[in-house]
């Protein structure tokens, strides 16, 4: 089932600006916080990206789903070698671990945890952290699905914050989103490891979200989303973390909580 092109962009800071984030995400089931990062932070996470990458194989190298700790650092790599036979990273998870310079910027800028905390309430733990690499030329598309369905929490009240590293287009795979879809949870089939939407379901409503570096989406677990491979020569790198307000039900009793970052009570 593959991802098809969305028929339009969205271009709706306008909104967002007028309604706030919280009513616009309440709505919409996403947000837009422009221009998080500034220029030398965006640059000192790349910096800190290629020397990561460069020393990935004192990682572990874990690529089944469903097996990955969400907060321990690991990698895994693409299917397909660069037109030059290299090896092209997928995916990074544990970032923060490793790299106080990241975990800064991706997992706990203050004007982010301001905007968490206005969806989330009172408290803000960190579920996982990753960096999706979708490399120039053999990025790999992400079929539809809703986040919440492969994640072990009841309610399904998670967010995540998609940060762009490098410009993301759709000709290097943005995300695509179903606006509102994020109210119902949606049949999925397991495919190739991977539980899948039937994109007839998604196609009709999707737009693309493009991100400048240091922009970030922030978006809830159960809105619909997909992007494209990467056919393009531009790198798409993305941070993407995920937050729950705490509190929630865990059907898995094999996995660690998530980390306590933030806590406004009696504030």
């Amino acid at each position: 089932m593959r991802v098809r092109r969305a028929s339009s962009t969205w271009a709706d800071q306008a909104s967002v600006q007028a309604d706030g984030h919280a009513h616009y995400f309440e709505r919409h089931g996403f947000t837009v916080i422009p221009a998080l990062l500034t220029a030398a932070e965006v640059e000192s996470c790349s910096a800190e990206l290629d020397r990561i990458a460069e020393r990935r194989e004192q990682l572990p190298n874990v690529r089944v789903i469903g097996t990955r700790n969400p907060l321990a650092p690991s990698y895994d790599l693409e299917d397909r070698r660069t037109s030059h036979n290299e090896e092209a990273l997928r995916k990074l998870t544990g970032f923060a671990q490793i790299s106080p310079v990241l975990a800064h910027c991706l997992v706990e800028h203050p004007t982010l945890l301001d905007v968490l905390h206005l969806l989330l309430g009172e408290r803000v733990e960190l579920y996982r952290d990753a960096i999706m690499f979708k490399s120039a030329e053999v990025g790999q598309e992400k079929p539809w699905h809703q986040d919440a369905v492969y994640w072990p929490f009841r309610p399904m009240a998670l967010v995540s914050a998609m940060v762009a590293i490098d410009r993301s287009t759709p000709e290097n795979g943005c995300l695509q989103v179903v606006p509102g879809s994020h109210r119902h949870v949606v049949d999925h089939e397991k495919i190739n490891w991977e539980l899948q939407v039937d994109p007839a379901r998604c196609e009709e409503g999707a737009v693309y979200v493009p991100l400048e570096p240091g922009d970030c989406l922030v978006f809830h677990s159960l809105i619909l989303h997909a992007s494209e491979h990467n056919h393009s020569p531009a790198n798409r790198r993305v941070s993407i973390t995920s937050y729950s307000p705490g509190g929630l039900q865990i059907l898995d009793p094999n996995i660690d909580p998530p980390v306590l970052l933030s806590d406004r009570a009696g504030r």
